[in-house]
């Protein structure tokens, strides 16, 4: 026979032993009396409190002498003092899991947002606020980090040759922002290949395997002046910040700082093994199809050396971290750069 709907078949804890002794609830409306082997005793209403609903798990009622009751979900359980009764919506949420799922797809779309769109904003935002001579000793410290490691080796370049690329460069950004902060400088990188990078601060690095592999002299500049591009954008500072950011959420969220001090520690390799954005890559080479307009020079001797990049690249892919590793050729690109000479 089932129980009457005033009654609940619970089990007692006394709070003294961890064991429970079954009981009987009967509700009489102001009154509730709880009967079993070990108790016999009544309590107002008013004075129980029952835990929330959670799914189908059994409910507690606690009582006012520090016992409490446990027992399967009852609606009777309604009529008495909740604990918590915000917890119905979520009781209601883990009973309908098509909800539930929604609920963590649009988290899911929330945090890929914020990881697409919101952490690139905010990056941009920081990196406007960062001293130019706080980001110049971030590049000054990587470079001789590179330098020490013997990633980079000192040039072989002929120092005339080196002299005329160096008074390009200056023309290239004589008139720029970051004009005052600008140094070429001229590594040789075998296990690197030919490569140039734009550390923050305005320093901008080319191998001598890039300068080996151009055909003209315009060829080099053209690469040279992707790289202003990346300097006047701060796409590395900001790089650097989208990592540090990400590795500080996931130390906060791990309790692990290890990943913070490994993003901070890893700068030096993450400025030379970086894939910059596709939206960093093409700012940078919208910038330099202008710059080199702007100077006489066609944009048609960017897109050769990508061209001859991309044969370079397929042969030596295996053994070498080349400019088309950390800047990804595309046929898209060569096409714009193919239209920038045209216009």
């Amino acid at each position: 026979m089932s129980a009457a709907p005033n009654t609940i078949a619970v089990q007692h804890y006394d709070g003294q032993a961890p064991v429970p002794a079954p009981a009987t609830l009967i509700w009489s409306g102001t009154t509730v009396k709880v009967i079993g082997a070990r108790i016999a005793q009544s309590y107002p209403t008013k004075s129980l409190r029952v835990s929330p609903r959670i799914g189908a798990a059994d409910r507690f009622v606690a009582l006012p002498d520090g016992a409490q009751l446990q027992c399967p979900d009852h609606r009777l359980l309604d009529r008495f003092p909740q604990e918590g009764r915000t917890e119905g919506f979520v009781a209601w949420l883990e009973q309908r899991w098509p909800v539930a799922l929604a609920g963590v797809v649009v988290m899911l779309a929330g945090l890929a947002w914020g990881y697409f769109y919101g952490l690139p904003a905010a990056a941009e935002h920081l990196a406007a606020r960062v001293p130019v001579e706080y980001e110049k000793k971030l590049g000054e410290n990587t470079l001789a980090w590179l330098d020490e490691n013997q990633i980079f080796l000192p040039s072989k370049l002929e120092p005339s040759r080196q002299q005329e690329l160096a008074a390009g460069f200056t023309e290239l950004s004589g008139d720029l922002p970051m004009a005052p902060h600008y140094r070429l400088l001229f590594r040789d990188a075998p296990g690197v290949g030919p490569n140039a990078l734009a550390f923050p601060g305005g320093i901008v690095v080319i191998t001598d395997q890039m300068i080996d592999l151009a055909e003209a002299v315009e060829e080099v500049f053209a690469v040279l002046a992707h790289e202003i591009g990346h300097v006047e954008g701060r796409h590395a500072l900001r790089h650097i910040l989208q990592d540090s950011i990400t590795a500080a959420v996931a130390a906060t969220l791990t309790a692990d700082a290890s990943s913070l001090t490994l993003a901070a520690s890893g700068v030096p390799v993450m400025l030379v093994q970086a894939k910059y954005s596709r939206e960093f890559e093409a700012e940078a080479d919208e910038f330099a199809f202008d710059l080199l307009k702007r100077h006489g020079l066609s944009p048609i001797h960017f897109a050769a050396l990508m061209e001859r990049l991309g044969a370079e690249h397929d042969a030596q892919i295996e053994r070498r971290t080349s400019f088309l590793s950390t800047h990804p050729v595309t046929a898209d690109r060569i096409a714009r750069a193919r239209a920038a000479a045209e216009n």
